[in-house]
């Protein structure tokens, strides 16, 4: 079993970082985890896919992941980022992972048109407690609306 995440990062197969030298963190999750998953896929999405997202959020050694990224401007998703993400921090000089998380939750928000929350789980609890103004959410928010009035009328007759 492969221990060294940047052989994981790398598709599985063993290989130095074109930038420095090999991944000095230890403890990180992807180290432990299953190869299947791609973390230098040859067209990278503008979101980490879900799962990685999800393992590099409960990873401890996460933060020092991410300085490492930002330092070798490494391709990939490492630290639950995009190049795209590492590369806006840079700019903003910013290396800390709640900076991170909102550049991946404002990239997620467009990927959903504004939507607060998956695709298809939107309804009239999110327009009207959440906030949320998505197509889905509006729909089923003047749905419940229509229902409401014609109650009412319902009533009033």
């Amino acid at each position: 079993m492969q221990t060294d995440p940047e052989a994981r990062h790398h598709g599985g197969a063993a290989s130095v970082s074109s930038s420095r030298q090999a991944f000095p963190v230890s403890g990180s999750r992807c180290a432990t985890f299953p190869t299947h998953m791609e973390w230098v896929p040859d067209r990278e999405r503008r979101v980490v896919p879900d799962m990685m997202a999800a393992l590099c959020r409960r990873c401890p050694a996460r933060q020092s992941c991410l300085l490492w990224a930002l330092a070798g401007q490494e391709q990939g998703y490492w630290a639950g980022t995009t190049s795209n993400d590492r590369e806006i921090m840079l700019q903003l000089d910013q290396d800390d992972v709640d900076t991170a998380d909102w550049l991946q939750d404002l990239a997620r928000n467009e990927l959903t048109n504004g939507a607060l929350h998956p695709i298809g789980e939107g309804g009239y609890f999110w327009y009207r407690r959440r906030g949320c103004r998505c197509g889905e959410c509006k729909s089923a928010n003047a749905q419940a609306r229509a229902k409401e009035r014609a109650k009412a009328k319902e009533k009033a007759a």
